[in-house]
């Protein structure tokens, strides 16, 4: 996949407004195809662990009390979504947890492990993306990567989702919102095959990698820094 040239660079898949409208609903709502995701991506994060379009900071919890992980740093471009990420790390009372206000590509620091779920499909340029994640990490740093593929069916994953949240006044609106993200024609659900090929390309070697999550629509990756 070519990198996209300065004029497409400038169009964004997703404008901010999308996010910063999501950010409430993303926050309240989660389902637990969204938990098992976080939950075994954590099992590849440690030392000083960067979360490359955290959103609201929903993994954050799951590392709070992990002994491996001496800090985590949240990075988002969305105003809402870092105010509910901040919100989060509140609750978390670990000194060492944070939030920069930031587009990945901007982002500053030094780690040992990233993460990034569910963002690379809103990414504009994702070979820059991800050569920047790799520059923000030491050499042998793991890197967990989740995003969907084209074989990502939400309409099947919310009628799992509502067995289990049918009582919850926002899973309705949190629904909506999701599907009417999936359907613009500017997100990226990348084959398996080709992420890989872009992660090399920037310094990766893969790991591991499957696509169990999601009813099979998720491309789910564990790289490493060369």
């Amino acid at each position: 996949m070519k990198a996209l040239d300065s004029n497409e660079k400038q169009k964004y898949r997703y404008p901010e407004s999308d996010w910063n409208s999501y950010a409430r609903l993303f926050a309240a709502v989660t389902t637990s195809v969204q938990l098992a995701v976080y939950r075994e991506a954590c099992l590849h994060l440690r030392g000083n662990v960067v979360d490359c379009g955290c959103g609201s900071a929903k993994i954050a919890p799951f590392l709070a009390d992990n002994e491996q992980v001496s800090s985590y740093t949240g990075v988002d471009y969305s105003a809402e979504m870092v105010t509910a990420a901040e919100w989060v790390l509140s609750t978390l009372e670990r000194d060492n947890f944070s939030i920069q206000h930031s587009k990945i590509e901007n982002a500053v620091g030094c780690y040992d492990s990233a993460v990034s779920i569910q963002s690379y499909y809103a990414w504009p340029d994702p070979l820059v993306t991800l050569q920047h994640i790799a520059a923000l990490l030491v050499k042998g740093g793991q890197f967990v990567l989740a995003t969907p593929n084209p074989s990502l069916s939400l309409t099947k994953l919310a009628k799992d989702a509502r067995k289990e949240l049918i009582a919850h006044p926002d899973f309705q609106a949190f629904q909506d919102y999701n599907l009417q993200l999936a359907a613009n024609p500017q997100a990226n659900f990348v084959s398996m095959d080709a992420l890989i090929k872009q992660a090399q390309q920037v310094g990766f070697e893969v790991i591991e990698c499957h696509q169990q999550h999601f009813q099979g629509g998720l491309n789910f990756l564990v790289l490493r820094k060369t």
